[in-house]
């Protein structure tokens, strides 16, 4: 089951990206993702062109699995004529998407990278997250433009952290952050790609393209290798020449060793925004994206099923008999449960069977997967058509044939002279 394709609230994931660039007005849309896990994604994708009010133009296209990000990038380099977005199919974010590219139009960084407190998340969450080093960082910000100058997972930190004279001569006060994450959303400029391109060392956009850029804004061999001294001096020129016709140009000329700006936006702790990278992130963004909707599937749910909580939601076609309790769970379409079934911080996809006297607490379920009666599941994680023997007690974090999370690239292309409303 493509990463694409799971459901966050009985929708898609891939339609929460859709929707998010729809809203930016986004009018060309290519989606990368593994040859195996095509169909399934183009699907989904006819789905929502099917019901979306904007015409936008989506393309799907299959790469090679285990391809970095960044290689993938560099195999429909021919289709990227102006600046583009890249975003991961699994970012859920409720910020408006404007906050992001007006910042991009308006300043014309190198590149615009959302950030997110990954603790918010946990905040509204009743079991808190385990700490996990592949996705903990430290991130530095300047304080006096906003740059992003400082980005470096913990794992390869190690018992100290060291930071280059060179950046503290150019950014001399900086804060440095441990709860920001980086949500895998990116703006770039065009000529970005040229680097990707020319640099065949570069297969992760977020480990190799976005380290190199960050170091290329202040050391000069960075920018030597990366060949980026000419590319800017016309792209600074081509921008001023824009300015030109705005009242707030400046006549300052641009300072020569300041060729390569990253930005960085963090978004506010009242919005929504983060990774479903994870089985407890996956689940917990499901239970927090149906919080806005709470009341209008009380009403829908009680009248149909008494025995299910307000903090719940239940798919169309799903039956529930009786004596059941749902309390914070998340039930896919058309499920079968039995009877005397306690579940409870769960999240059901579609098609499950669930027989009598079976309890859940804190588990994912996939799609057309089976629990036999009397099982007792806790922290489990059942994959697709796996079938559950009767009178199983597992937990743990125990694995049912473990989840196919596929990782899916999404790069999006806009148009700069359209306006965002």
């Amino acid at each position: 089951l493509p990463k694409a394709v799971l459901p966050i609230v009985g929708k898609p994931m891939i339609h929460y990206q859709l929707q998010w660039l729809e809203a930016a007005r986004v009018q060309d849309i290519i989606v990368l993702c593994p040859h195996n896990s095509k169909d399934e994604v183009v699907a989904e994708v006819t789905k929502y062109e099917e019901t979306s009010d904007f015409r936008i133009q989506v393309q799907v296209l299959g790469v090679s699995h285990g391809e970095g990000t960044a290689d993938a990038l560099r195999s429909i380099a021919d289709k990227i004529k102006s600046d583009f977005i890249v975003m991961s199919c699994d970012i859920i974010t409720q910020l408006p998407p404007h906050h992001l590219i007006d910042l991009h139009r308006t300043q014309s960084p190198t590149v615009t990278t959302l950030l997110y407190d990954f603790q918010q998340l946990e905040s509204g969450a009743e079991k808190p997250c385990k700490q996990d080093a592949e996705y903990a960082q430290y991130t530095g910000i300047d304080s006096a433009s906003g740059q992003l100058v400082f980005s470096k997972a913990q794992e390869d930190v190690g018992d100290s952290l060291r930071l280059r004279m060179s950046m503290l001569r150019k950014f001399p006060r900086i804060k440095l952050y441990t709860n920001l994450r980086d949500a895998h959303v990116y703006v770039f400029k065009r000529w970005v790609m040229d680097i990707v391109v020319a640099d065949k060392t570069i297969s992760s956009v977020r480990k190799d393209l976005m380290k190199y850029l960050v170091q290329c804004q202040y050391s000069h061999q960075a920018r030597a290798k990366a060949r980026v001294n000419q590319c800017d001096m016309h792209l600074m020129a081509r921008d001023s020449e824009i300015s030109n016709l705005s009242s707030s140009f400046t006549s300052d000329a641009p300072d020569p060793s300041q060729q390569v700006v990253c930005a960085g936006v963090i978004c506010k702790e009242t919005v929504l925004c983060a990774r479903a990278n994870s089985v407890w992130a996956y689940s917990e963004i499901n239970r927090q994206v149906y919080k806005p909707f709470k009341h209008y599937h009380q009403l829908v749910v009680n009248r149909t099923y008494p025995q299910i909580g307000p903090d719940s939601m239940v798919g169309e076609g799903s039956q529930i008999a009786d004596g059941c309790s749902v309390k914070k769970s998340i039930i896919g379409k058309h499920c079968t449960i039995g009877k005397n079934v306690r579940i409870t911080s769960t999240v059901i996809m579609d098609y499950v069977v669930i027989e009598d006297g079976v309890k859940l607490e804190n588990c994912v379920l996939s799609s057309h997967c089976k629990v036999l009666a009397k099982c007792n599941l806790k922290d489990c994680e059942v994959g697709p058509k796996y079938v559950v023997e009767k009178e199983s007690t597992l937990d743990i974090q125990c694995r049912c044939k473990q989840l196919a999370l596929l990782t899916v690239l999404f790069l999006r292309s806009y148009r700069e002279k359209r306006t965002i409303h």
